[in-house]
């Protein structure tokens, strides 16, 4: 999978887009009993969150703190938002492309929440990237479809802290016009982040539409995220694999199902997988299941030769696909060695063409 840096990434593109109460001296009781006073000056309650509401029928000139005077944009409701409010996303559809850096706070985060159904962030078939967020910290996405964005749907880029929930990205990344996506493209885009949460989203119809024999995208797709977390989603149909972690550190993918993506990159001598984890190290794939894929269900590589280790798969099953398991560039015919790859209660049987299938290919000494 070729992937360019975030660093890279931000110069490659340019998308429009109260006060405590005093307390007082104990007094006694009636039995002699010391107990506490009321409060002269008690403690006002904590103030609710403030919310912004976004509807396709409202006006970026009005204040957005009521349904009835919701701003009309996204772009413009992020550009309001401060620590600690939710944005509001009322049902409807919404053509527009975001680029922001949103700077919640521990305890405080910038929530963007869609509302009654699920709103729809949409690409018209013509716009690049659906929301980016750069430089972003303490953010929680959830309950909006994002569909028809040229190269991308939703992408985190720089990022910490970042948790996305119940979305519904399709038909994204199908024809890429940013040079750094090359010929791929992206469901979601997690760049360079760290303590994500990716989770109970529904991806599938992502990357190239049509695809030739040598193109591919990725529904979830990970470059250098650190701490993080891609758990129960359903990623499938995709043009190209399920889900890529690569060059990352500590990640947890558990209990997802990923099944019926296209991964045939034969014609041009690879394969994509149902999952693709490459270099990086500590990453453990757990409970999952990988069905139904044209390729591998799960692959595990050292592509740039970076000596991973700490892979730990435990509890899958890798059944239907062309491939339960592909294994390459670790130097053996054999299985990695067990600080590299350890393998617990997995199930790679009944795949349509090898259950287990190793390619040894160049490695430096030491790696195996």
């Amino acid at each position: 999978m070729r992937v360019v840096s975030a660093a890279f990434l931000c110069v490659a593109i340019a998308i429009t887009i109260g006060c405590s109460g005093s307390r007082s001296p104990v007094a006694p009781s009636a039995a002699g009993q010391p107990v506490d006073a009321v409060p002269s000056n008690p403690a006002p309650p904590p103030a609710l969150p403030q919310s912004l509401y976004v509807s396709p029928g409202g006006s970026n000139g009005a204040d957005g703190r009521t349904p009835q005077t919701a701003v009309r944009t996204l772009a413009h409701a992020l550009a309001l938002v401060t620590p600690g409010e939710t944005v509001r996303v009322l049902p409807g559809t919404y053509v527009e492309s975001v680029r922001t850096e949103l700077r919640g706070r521990p305890g405080r985060p910038i929530r963007i929440v869609g509302e009654s159904g699920r709103p729809v962030l949409s690409g018209d078939r013509r716009r690049a990237v659906g929301l980016w967020l750069e430089e972003s910290a303490y953010v929680e996405i959830e309950g909006i479809e994002v569909r028809d964005y040229t190269d991308i749907g939703i992408a985190i880029v720089l990022s910490n802290n970042i948790e996305m929930r119940d979305l519904v990205l399709h038909d994204n990344g199908f024809r890429a016009t940013i040079p750094w996506v090359g010929t791929e493209g992206y469901g979601v885009h997690l760049d360079e982040s760290s303590q994500l949460v990716f989770e109970r989203s529904e991806v599938y119809r992502n990357g190239p539409n049509p695809r030739t024999p040598t193109t591919v995208g990725t529904g979830i797709n990970g470059f250098a995220i650190r701490d993080s977390v891609i758990r129960n989603n359903r990623s499938y149909d995709n043009y190209g694999g399920g889900i890529l972690v690569e060059d990352s550190v500590r990640v947890l993918v558990e209990s997802n199902d990923i099944f019926s993506n296209d991964l045939d990159v034969s014609a041009d001598e690879w394969w994509d997988g149902g999952i693709w984890v490459d270099g990086g190290r500590d990453i453990t794939v757990r409970n999952n299941v990988f069905s139904g894929n044209l390729g591998p269900g799960i692959e595990i590589s050292d592509e740039d030769l970076q000596q991973p280790t700490g892979y730990v798969l435990e509890n899958n099953r890798s059944t239907g696909n062309y491939f339960g398991i592909y294994i390459w560039n670790f130097g053996s015919t054999d299985l990695p060695p067990e600080h590299v790859l350890r393998l617990v209660g997995n199930d790679f049987s009944g795949n349509l063409r090898r259950d287990i299938w190793i390619q040894a290919w160049p490695c430096p000494r030491g790696c195996s």
